[in-house]
């Protein structure tokens, strides 16, 4: 007898604290105390082992949650809704949801956040998030966060978020942001983001951002960016930026910013810059750039600076300098400054300079400078200038104002001032201060029979 009123007492006593919990917890049959236990039913607010069917109302759940249905009851009656509250721990079922999740939540269809989740959190057919998203965030078929994204994202298909993704972003075919994509971000298809991409970013086929792209960016076909690139950029066909490029850039077929291009610059067919081009430059047909070029520049047709151009250019037709040259200079046809050349400089037709040309100019047609020659000149036809000082090789002309030096011609033309040698077929001096040695040679300011003499003739004065 004794015994049957322990149990009894017991079982009076268990029921009345579950009552209590049931009127406690928001709902729900639970076997618990001050709501910890083992919790059935809707119990909005639970700490333990708890089981229901659908969720709604939550407040918070600490533990083991598993829901098998889909949320009910929520505010908007969206069918992939929230049902508000926070769940700490393990959040399981068929489409797992709640405004906050935090620790692992694991929907056999879809996880669903309506604000927060950091953690795991897994959806074999999708993981959405109208918030944020921290952790280890993988949809089957796509992770879509309205907030950002940080830690490990993953969609079979798609990574999606209107805010931006950090740390390792994959989406099977493409990974889409809104915001900044920072880490390493992957796509077979395509990575996109109207903010910037920082990083290790390789898009399948291509890369796009409104923003910046630094660090190592590939585009199977196209890099695409609105704003600077740095680091390594490589894309298959062609590699785009209304920035500017610095570091490795690179490209199949072209190469082109509305900036500046800094570091190792090759484009297949073109690389093409708005503004200037230092470091090494390079393009089976041409180098274009809208300012400087500094570097080591090679275009297999041509390369051509609006600005100056400095160091080694190499340009199968033509090379061309807006502003001054200065360094080594190859033009297969001509080599052309509008402005000073300085170095050594050889065009296969002409080398032509609006200013002047200090160093030497070499090239089987003509050497022309509009000023000065300071130096050392060959020229097959001609070589040409107002003022030269050094040495000349024209085999068929000079033509000078004034010389200082040695010159060596078919033709030696001084129309002003002579002061040094010249050896020629003709030479002719307005005024000689030197040596003349050709067939026949003229001497203005020689006496009337001094003028004109054969094999030599001079004026030491």
């Amino acid at each position: 007898m004794r015994r049957v009123l322990i149990i009894a007492t017991a079982m009076l006593s268990l029921a009345s604290s579950s009552a209590y919990a049931q009127k406690d917890c928001g709902g729900g049959f639970n076997v618990a105390i001050d709501c910890n236990g083992i919790g059935f039913g809707n119990s909005s607010r639970f700490t333990g082992l708890r089981f229901n069917w659908s969720d709604r109302d939550l407040d918070t759940i600490n533990g083991l949650n598993f829901t098998l249905w889909r949320p009910r009851d929520w505010p908007d009656r969206d069918w992939m809704g929230s049902p508000g509250g926070t769940i700490n721990g393990l959040a399981f079922g068929l489409f797992p949801a709640a405004d906050h999740i935090y620790g692992a939540s694991i929907g056999i269809g879809a996880t669903v956040v309506g604000r927060s989740a950091a953690g795991l959190t897994f959806g074999l057919l999708a993981t959405v998030s109208e918030g944020s998203l921290s952790g280890i965030n993988v949809g089957g078929l796509a992770m879509v966060s309205q907030g950002s994204a940080s830690g490990l994202n993953v969609g079979g298909l798609a990574v999606v978020s209107e805010g931006s993704l950090s740390g390792i972003n994959v989406g099977g075919l493409a990974s889409v942001s809104q915001g900044s994509q920072s880490g390493i971000n992957l796509s077979l298809l395509a990575l996109v983001a109207e903010g910037s991409l920082t990083g290790i970013n390789l898009g399948g086929l291509a890369n796009v951002s409104e923003g910046s792209q630094t660090g190592l960016n590939l585009g199977g076909l196209a890099l695409v960016s609105e704003g600077p690139l740095t680091g390594i950029n490589l894309g298959g066909l062609a590699t785009v930026s209304e920035g500017s490029q610095t570091g490795i850039n690179m490209s199949l077929l072209a190469l082109v910013s509305s900036g500046a291009l800094t570091g190792a610059n090759v484009g297949g067919l073109a690389v093409v810059a708005d503004r200037s081009m230092n470091g090494i430059n390079g393009a089976l047909l041409a180098g274009v750039s809208g300012g400087s070029m500094t570097g080591i520049s090679a275009g297999g047709l041509a390369l051509v600076a609006d600005g100056a151009m400095t160091g080694l250019g190499v340009g199968g037709l033509a090379t061309v300098a807006n502003g001054r040259f200065e360094g080594i200079g190859v033009g297969g046809l001509a080599l052309v400054a509008d402005r000073s050349i300085e170095g050594i400089t050889v065009g296969g037709l002409a080398v032509v300079s609006g200013g002047g040309i200090h160093g030497s100019g070499m090239s089987l047609g003509k050497v022309h400078a509009e000023d000065e020659i300071y130096g050392f000149a060959v020229g097959g036809y001609m070589v040409e200038a107002i003022d030269f000082r050094g040495a000349s090789v024209g085999i068929i002309r000079t033509k000078m104002e004034e010389m200082r030096g040695f010159a060596v011609s078919g033709y030696n033309q001084i129309t002003l001032e002579q002061r040094g040698l010249t050896i020629g077929i003709y030479n002719r001096a307005r005024e000689l201060h030197g040596v003349q040695i050709g067939l026949l040679n003229y001497a203005g300011n020689n006496p009337p029979g001094l003028r004109w003499l054969p094999i030599i003739n001079l004026n030491l004065n």
